[in-house]
């Protein structure tokens, strides 16, 4: 779905690669453009983006129509003085086919942004405050009590993490009452579609809506979202990575009887008015209609993957790659280990942190891969002997640092089917 750039055979500067517990990207080479998979430096030098921008362009960085889309809408003005638009108006009856829970929608810039407001609708329905949640959905206030150490002391004392663990759920419940909602982001590389649904009976069962966040998962997973290929039916749903290729747009979509709680509140901003998203959205909708755009992800990802655990094995290195294709972590027993490997990686120019999620894009291409595979190869030092099974206690750490995950539920429930 892109050209075919060069790989790049120059040794690259870099940092060594170190990812916090929030697997933020590392310092480095500042690039200047982007095409496809491949990304340039302002040394002029070629990169391989093996994260899909973080997720943001499934289709790869700069994808024509999308982007002749955008600038079409930008030539037409791209801003108007109220929000609702012809191109708005389109995306959300896109949305509400494409994802089974939705009936109704609202649109905002950013990710946390749509969480923020799903939460908001939740309470404002429900009449109760309480709202327990596991994994990242953002940088605002009322959700970083999933890190202690970076929350502030007034954050919103009716949210509480239950960190994927279904007991903690259960006992959070009840001692807080009144639960207005559960939102869960899915880990899908530790958790099979069935805690998902475990979630969802949990939450039902004490009266509170499920809110899926799938800003992830929701045009990476499956088409129709996770949601859908795990048979959960949340109440509201939250998606932007892949809605509109790489420009700002998010949403929160479902229950229209839930979603009209809009009414009784504020969810507007002042760029809401620009249509320039929503032209790139539907022309990132019209590439991946039917799950086209996935199943390239899911092809690349496969051979990734694949890749690397031959790799690992053949060299005693224990680690692992896990599962889900167009999104998998790769586990390493000594994380020391794993980050010196990813340093040397990125040095030479495939710029990925340990911690950081293989998200490839439609876009990789198959010299893409062979020359990472390759020099995955060269730079992968020798192991010692491999710890039997899964790796559960090297998932039981990387967990816990990278989503705050309890060790019983990681015991529970590790390895996820692919």
């Amino acid at each position: 779905m892109a050209r075919t750039a060069a790989r790049p055979t120059t040794p690259l500067a870099g940092p060594d690669g170190q990812a916090s517990a929030l697997a933020l990207p590392a310092s480095g080479p500042a690039f200047e453009r982007a095409s496809g998979a491949q990304v340039w430096d302002t040394q002029g030098r070629c990169h391989v983006d093996l994260s899909s921008c973080s997720g943001a362009a499934p289709l790869g960085a700069g994808y024509r129509p999308v982007v002749a889309a955008a600038i079409a809408e930008l030539e037409r003005g791209g801003v108007l003085p109220e929000a609702t638009s012809p191109l708005r108006e389109e995306v959300a009856r896109r949305v509400v086919e494409i994802f089974p829970c939705a009936q109704s929608v609202e649109f905002f810039r950013t990710g946390s942004c749509a969480t923020t407001a799903a939460v908001r609708l939740a309470r404002l329905h429900t009449g109760a405050r309480t709202v327990l949640t596991s994994g990242y959905h953002g940088w605002h206030d009322w959700q970083l009590q999933y890190r202690p150490e970076m929350a502030l002391p007034e954050r919103d004392p009716d949210t509480a993490d239950f960190g994927y663990d279904l007991d903690v759920l259960d006992r959070l419940i009840r001692r807080r009452g009144d639960l207005a909602a559960v939102i869960v982001t899915p880990e899908v590389n530790v958790f099979p579609p069935a805690f998902a649904r475990e979630v969802e009976r949990v939450t039902r069962a004490h009266g509170g809506l499920l809110i899926v966040d799938e800003v992830m998962t929701g045009f990476r997973y499956a088409w129709g979202g996770y949601h859908a290929a795990a048979g959960v039916h949340p109440d509201l749903i939250t998606l932007s990575k892949g809605l509109a290729n790489g420009f700002a747009l998010s949403a929160v979509a479902g229950d229209a009887e839930v979603m009209a709680a809009a009414r009784r509140t504020h969810l507007g901003n002042t760029y809401q008015r620009e249509t320039t998203p929503f032209a790139a959205a539907l022309a990132t909708l019209d590439a991946s209609a039917g799950g086209a755009a996935i199943a390239a992800m899911r092809a690349a990802g496969e051979r990734l993957m694949h890749g690397l655990d031959r790799l690992f094995e053949q060299a005693s290195v224990a680690a692992w790659a896990r599962s889900w294709p167009t999104m998998f972590d790769v586990v390493f027993a000594d994380p020391e280990q794993g980050r010196r490997f990813f340093a040397a990686l990125r040095e030479s120019g495939y710029p990925m942190a340990y911690g950081q999620r293989f998200m490839p894009s439609a876009a990789l291409t198959d010299d893409d891969i062979s020359g990472f595979l390759d020099t995955a190869a060269r730079v992968l030092p020798d192991g010692g002997p491999r710890p039997r099974g899964e790796g559960t206690e090297a998932a039981v750490r990387y967990a816990a640092d990278h989503f705050a995950a309890t060790r019983e539920t990681v015991e529970r429930w590790w390895p996820a089917p692919a």
